[in-house]
């Protein structure tokens, strides 16, 4: 037990060594802050609950969020051309107005995705096939006492719907304690999916819960290896490794140790430069939110 635990220190211990060489950036966040639909235990927004809580901005209309004029004005400047509908601590569907934000920054010439755990996809669907960029929808696990622990619900979105209807889908899975055993078995259904351009296996990542999540970090590294055993490695995206499974591009992304560079805009205000989220956000908060 005690070599597990050190074991486990260790793996965070690596995990939250960032890559600080990153690349130009190719792309931004609009960072959604409000409540959620589901209660994932390794969210990002967990990190700094005190800091984000008090914030909801998912009901106000995007000309009401503060800067969000110069923030879209530096982007171009910039050659900043995609820009990524996301929840910092709440999901993108939930934003009230989605269409006409997509539209809007569609019309300025930036191209636009979104990332969203999927449970408000099927009502959003003309939304969702508007963006002209890919859409990842988060899948965790297909078994709903399983989805319970990690999402804090046992429903399940219908996939193979969702799916199917979508334009442009990507997969990202987060490998943890919970969904270990499931993995292969979620691999293999996710990457049988026709229009599933690729999947992203992701690693947890924290600012501040290093002890709680250490043993998600060591189970990625884990199963890491068990699955690319015997398999070549067919390239490399912003330095995570890419492996083909199952005919699909299958990369493994340990988040902090990428090299891909990325602004991020928080709807309460803050603009932060950087691609870390949460560290971005406590060095930024103070110049522009409403604290």
């Amino acid at each position: 037990m005690q070599r597990r635990r050190v074991l486990c220190y260790d793996a965070c211990n690596n995990m939250i060594t960032k890559n600080r060489s990153r690349e130009l950036p190719s792309f931004a966040n609009i960072n959604l802050l409000g409540k959620c639909n589901v209660n994932c235990y390794f969210c990002l927004g967990k990190d700094i609950p005190e800091l984000l809580d008090r914030h909801d901005q998912t009901k106000l209309h995007f000309s009401e969020w503060k800067n969000f004029e110069a923030f879209i004005a530096e982007c171009k400047q910039n050659d900043i051309r995609k820009i990524y509908l996301t929840g910092q601590n709440t999901d993108s569907l939930l934003y009230r107005h989605k269409r006409a934000l997509i539209s809007e920054l569609q019309v300025r010439g930036f191209g636009v995705g979104l990332r969203t755990n999927g449970y408000l996809a099927l009502r959003c669907l003309d939304v969702i096939n508007s963006c002209d960029l890919s859409v990842g929808y988060s899948i965790h696990s297909l078994v709903p006492e399983t989805n319970k622990k990690i999402m804090g619900t046992s429903k399940i979105p219908d996939w193979d719907s969702i799916i199917s209807l979508t334009k442009n889908p990507r997969v990202s899975i987060v490998l943890n304690r919970h969904n270990y055993d499931e993995f292969d078995s979620l691999l293999h259904k996710v990457t049988s999916y026709k229009n599933v351009k690729y999947v992203q296996v992701r690693r947890v990542s924290t600012d501040t819960r290093q002890a709680l999540l250490a043993p998600d970090v060591s189970l990625y590294e884990e199963k890491f290896t068990k699955v690319t055993a015997g398999l070549s490695l067919k390239d490399r995206f912003h330095g995570a490794e890419v492996y083909e499974i199952n005919g699909k591009d299958v990369v493994f992304w340990r988040t902090v140790e990428t090299s891909v560079g990325s602004w991020n805009y928080f709807t309460d205000g803050t603009i932060s430069k950087e691609y870390f989220v949460v560290e971005g956000y406590k060095k930024n908060c103070h110049k522009g939110a409403q604290l």
